[in-house]
């Protein structure tokens, strides 16, 4: 699978139930080279896409969020160096079990991350620790899904290093996501309902950025 610089806001779009909140949820910028690629844990596309950029040469190193119900797949895909994260999470109860794995060149790295509520806010609460520890890395291509960007931005804006430039890269969706046969008319439905939701979950880390 491969990815065009100009593709952000074109190639592979869900259903459109609600445009202009999705655009305002979706504040994606254009690919360019950073120290780091970041992928949030979540769908496969987020780890597709952040190992393509890798390939392309955009970042020499990539760091991924891996949550329990990824791990088995996260496992089996092209990664720089072979790992079997799945062996390595036998150790630890499921519900416990969510790493970053760090790759550069031939070196990996596994970390874990304990699991709490909020999970976005956790992983760039980790993500701001692991920086303090790499502190050459000063720019991050940070990639998830496009209604996720902006409460992702929120976030790290609110918690990493303000010198660390950060560019928010939307996910195109897998060909497993483009072949989903459900109804355009379910589709919408649902589509809505996720934009909804994440309207939602704006306004509650809103709330909870402002706390801390």
């Amino acid at each position: 699978m491969s990815y065009c610089d100009g593709d952000l806001e074109t190639l592979n779009q869900p259903p459109q139930a609600l445009p202009y909140l999705r655009a305002w949820l979706s504040p994606a910028d254009k690919p360019r080279n950073a120290d780091l690629i970041f992928v949030l844990a979540g769908r496969v596309s987020r780890k597709e896409y952040g190992l393509e950029l890798l390939r392309q040469g955009l970042a020499p190193r990539i760091l991924f969020s891996v949550g329990r119900f990824e791990i088995r797949r996260f496992s089996k895909m092209a990664l720089p160096v072979p790992l079997d994260l799945l062996k390595l999470a036998q150790e630890l109860p499921p519900p416990q079990r969510h790493y970053f794995v760090f790759f550069c060149g031939q070196v990996v790295q596994v970390e874990h991350m304990p699991p709490r509520r909020f999970g976005t806010l956790t992983e760039i609460e980790t993500l701001a620790g692991w920086l303090s520890k790499n502190s050459d890395v000063r720019s991050l291509l940070v990639v998830s899904t496009d209604t996720h960007l902006r409460r992702i931005r929120m976030c790290c804006r609110a918690l990493l290093d303000s010198e660390v430039a950060l560019t928010f890269l939307a996910a195109p969706s897998s060909q497993a996501e483009q072949a989903d046969p459900t109804p355009a008319k379910r589709a919408l439905f649902r589509a809505m309902k996720e934009e909804l939701l994440e309207l939602l979950k704006v306004s509650i880390y809103w709330i909870l950025l402002r706390i801390r």
